[in-house]
């Protein structure tokens, strides 16, 4: 089963994905935790030298290069599906389609790059909004983070998708545990947790 956690910059996702990983190796289930844009592939170093300004390109070719990175991990991503009873997406896909929307391209184009990936069977979107999110870093923010405009887009877009595809939204304002419990809730239902 892969569990996707998604949502704006500052969302709280890695912290919330540990949190759910360690939560479910303490009932005995095997995890695996991934998260995306991955900056240790080559194509990720090139994504980051994108976000942190040090390269230009057009959008449709950032949004091709985060889809080819999540191409590059496939293999680990299929062993790791394999070998553990849940994979956790600190980011995966959908990111890709909600970024993607907002800087203007189509959804079905979208869609295609990550058609023969393996699918979330969840999704959860830590629900934060443009201002909490600037709260929480105030600077050294990458290209898609700086832009309050862009990030309350973001959030919106994230909404609007989690209403069409069924993603859970779980409201990223509370704290770290209240989050987290929001989380398990969820997850403890689908998986038929005691």
């Amino acid at each position: 089963m892969i569990i996707t956690i998604e949502g704006g910059d500052q969302a709280g996702k890695k912290t919330q994905s540990q949190l759910l990983a360690n939560a479910l190796a303490k009932k005995r289930i095997k995890t695996k935790i991934f998260s995306f844009p991955d900056y240790t592939t080559p194509i990720g170093k090139e994504i980051g030298r994108y976000l942190h300004g040090k390269l230009k390109y057009p959008p449709q070719v950032i949004h091709c290069l985060l889809a080819a990175n999540r191409w590059e991990k496939l293999n680990e991503i299929q062993n790791a599906n394999a070998k553990n009873s849940v994979v956790i997406m600190n980011r995966y896909y959908e990111s890709n389609f909600i970024y993607g929307l907002v800087n203007g391209m189509r959804l079905d184009w979208l869609e295609n790059l990550d058609k023969g990936l393996p699918k979330s069977n969840l999704v959860i979107v830590l629900d934060v909004t443009q201002k909490e999110s600037f709260v929480r870093k105030k600077s050294k923010r990458d290209r898609f983070e700086k832009n309050k405009n862009f990030a309350h887009k973001v959030s919106r877009t994230y909404r609007l998708l989690a209403k069409r595809f069924g993603w859970k939204l779980v409201n990223a304002a509370g704290t770290k545990q209240e989050i987290h419990r929001a989380i398990m809730k969820i997850v403890s239902n689908r998986l038929d947790l005691k």
